[in-house]
């Protein structure tokens, strides 16, 4: 019985973090690690020591809206046409597809006959 309330408070635990976290509470996130750093057992413990040794970088996360995911998500559709296996000999036809799979128009340039 003791075995289950404790994994029913570390679950607890668990979805308060989770929802302060989604909640962009960077404080209320980190007082809940600091009070419960030594009370829980020696794998949150591990968790939360390698946050508060990332303190910095996970209160940026959480106070600006920058993401890379449409970067990451470029880069897999790149990645996809590759293994797929077009066979693509020459580069050009390559970025051709890409740009085509990404609904990308390259601009038109226009070239500049110069008088000399």
């Amino acid at each position: 019985m003791v075995f289950s309330e404790e994994i029913a408070n570390a679950y607890k635990l668990y979805q308060l973090l989770l929802f302060h976290y989604q909640e962009k509470r960077v404080d209320e996130f980190f007082e809940l690690i600091q009070e419960n750093l030594n009370v829980v057992n020696h794998y949150f413990q591990t968790v939360f020591r390698t946050f508060l040794r990332h303190k910095k970088s996970i209160k940026n996360v959480l106070e600006t809206d920058y993401s890379n995911a449409k970067l990451e998500a470029t880069n897999k559709l790149i990645k996809d046409i590759k293994r797929l296996g077009f066979g693509f000999r020459n580069f050009i036809n390559f970025k051709k597809r890409v740009f085509i799979t990404l609904n990308i128009q390259k601009e038109k340039t226009y070239p500049v006959l110069s008088r000399c």
